[in-house]
């Protein structure tokens, strides 16, 4: 995974665990904390899914969120 991507995933464990909100919650958070345009961070963590999920690192963190999460 890349650095951003990583962030991003581990932003999404952290919030979702802090708040317990649903993933476009969780992503709202998420952008307006980073500043970024929650698309783009909609974009970049549903893209996980396929790229890293094989990925131990990825199953490792992916395994801290709800299953109906796209990422």
């Amino acid at each position: 995974m890349t650095p951003k991507e990583r962030e991003l995933l581990r932003a999404a464990c952290n919030c979702y665990n802090a708040c317990k909100e649903n993933f476009e919650e969780t992503v709202r958070m998420i952008s307006e904390a980073r500043g970024l345009d929650p698309n783009e961070v909609k974009e970049l963590l549903t893209s996980l899914k396929v790229k890293y999920r094989d990925d131990p690192e990825y199953i490792e963190l992916r395994s801290r969120l709800p299953s109906d999460f796209p990422v």
